[in-house]
């Protein structure tokens, strides 16, 4: 019983994704997101990057303090290996279609202090034992494989990731699961969490079915 609950729950994920899909057409084309969309449409009144909670404006030019660019949560280098590319241009110019929509999925795009962006690399998310914070005001910590990333951002970390794995079948290492479920429990989602997944809908045509219901990822 417990197996077929299971199984009916990820054919009404895969089914409402598959659906979202097919309403709108979504952009795919990241260089156009990267450049226009995601600062200027998803965050058009500015917000807050993702690991360290700095505030930005909608206008880049305007955050003097810190430079912000775009997170892949879900890694490029993961989704690469996956497809088996050597190079996000290699990709491209095989015109894998699946990279393609992968690439640019803003629901695995989020606004990073650079400086935090270039200290995780292609780190795994995970907890770090102690409290040895990478930077000054920002509870960020990093060991040689690992990152963990500040409370408030391990829920959005964790949806996002599901996402990205229900819709695309990439895989998450079996090590990570858990501690993801458990991340997705304990920081469900904000109200700026919620917003974003209608401004993405309303840009992309595409929902997030476990920021609207967090609890379907235990079926995973």
């Amino acid at each position: 019983m417990k197996l077929i609950i299971r199984t009916i729950s990820f054919l009404f994920i895969t089914v409402f994704l598959n659906f979202s899909y097919s309403e709108t057409p979504p952009i795919e084309d990241y260089d156009e997101i990267s450049e226009n969309i995601f600062w200027n449409h998803l965050y058009p009144g500015g917000g807050w990057s993702l690991y360290c909670g700095y505030r930005f404006e909608n206008s880049l030019s305007a955050n003097e303090e810190h430079l912000f660019v775009i997170e892949h949560i879900y890694p490029i280098r993961r989704m690469l290996e996956f497809l088996n590319c050597e190079s996000r241009r290699q990709c491209r110019l095989k015109k894998n279609s699946k990279f393609i929509r992968m690439e640019a999925d803003m629901q695995n795009l989020y606004p990073a202090w650079q400086d935090a962006s270039v200290a995780r690399r292609n780190r795994a998310y995970g907890m770090v034992g102690g409290e040895s914070w990478r930077f000054d005001n920002c509870d960020f910590e990093r060991s040689l494989k690992v990152i963990e990333p500040r409370p408030l951002a391990r829920g959005n970390i964790a949806r996002s990731i599901f996402y990205m794995h229900t819709q695309y079948g990439l895989p998450i290492k079996k090590s990570l699961v858990d501690e993801l479920k458990r991340w997705n429990k304990e920081d469900l989602p904000s109200k700026q969490e919620k917003s974003r997944n209608d401004r993405i809908e309303d840009i992309q045509g595409i929902r997030n079915p476990y920021i609207d219901d967090p609890s379907l990822i235990d079926s995973i």
